[in-house]
């Protein structure tokens, strides 16, 4: 009668067993787990490119100041050198190639400032699709937990109900083949009772020994598997 409850008690926590399994891995087979790797992912490129927008805007700024400088420079030359202020030829030769310098300089500038305003244009159109593809992500994240929420609240409801029924099977159980059937579980790997159908092992499929057989037909005796160790459960064909 022992044995009998034991096995009962075995199919429960086998069962319980898959369903903690179920409960743990849903959000990896639900999908949640990679669209939170996506989501992830995706806030790492918008803030790289957001950082990097701020490099491309902060050296623009450079640009186009040092390009007004070089404007004002030029400006304030030209004066001098048709405003009558300076008379030396050599002087106005020196101030020319100055202006012709900056001007060649300018030109530099300018064709970087196109650049960069094209680099910006492009990031902030990335950044802006990013934003949008983030928004999908995050409500397709939230159908995917309150879908993922509905399942595991009916695997943790069938998961109560069959605690509640090992629990009150368990306290039919003597301490002393409960305590057995504990360290067994322990050291075969959650299963410590093998069926004994057709004198074979149902955990290893080794032939029970002839001295063992008659045993098994003793409901109170505790045979053990002579291969595998795992408590023998006589089921008949």
């Amino acid at each position: 009668m022992q044995l009998q409850l034991l096995w009962k008690l075995q199919e429960y926590d086998l069962a319980i067993s898959d369903l903690e399994s179920k409960i743990e891995s849903a959000p990896a087979l639900s999908g949640k787990d990679e669209l939170v790797e996506q989501l992830s992912s995706l806030k790492e490129d918008i803030e790289s490119r957001e950082s990097w927008l701020k490099e491309v805007k902060k050296t623009l700024k450079s640009l186009e100041l040092r390009t007004q400088k070089i404007v004002d420079d030029r400006k304030e030359m030209h004066e001098s050198m048709y405003g009558g202020k300076i008379g030396n030829v050599k002087e106005l030769e020196q101030m020319q190639r100055r202006m012709d310098h900056l001007a060649a300089e300018k030109e530099g500038l300018e064709e970087k400032i196109i650049t960069h305003m094209e680099t910006i244009e492009e990031l902030e159109e990335l950044i802006k699709d990013n934003r949008s593809s983030l928004k999908d992500l995050e409500k397709e994240l939230t159908l995917t937990e309150e879908k993922l929420a509905e399942e595991i609240g009916a695997l943790q409801a069938e998961l109560n109900r069959l605690a509640e029924k090992r629990a009150a099977l368990a306290s039919h159980v003597s301490e002393r083949h409960l305590e057995r059937y504990t360290n067994m579980r322990e050291r075969h790997g959650g299963i410590a009772l093998a069926s004994a159908g057709s004198d074979i092992c149902g955990a290893c499929r080794v032939f029970i020994s002839s001295a063992l057989r008659g045993h098994l037909y003793n409901p109170d005796a505790m045979v053990y598997c002579e291969n595998c160790g795992r408590l023998l459960v006589k089921i008949e064909d």
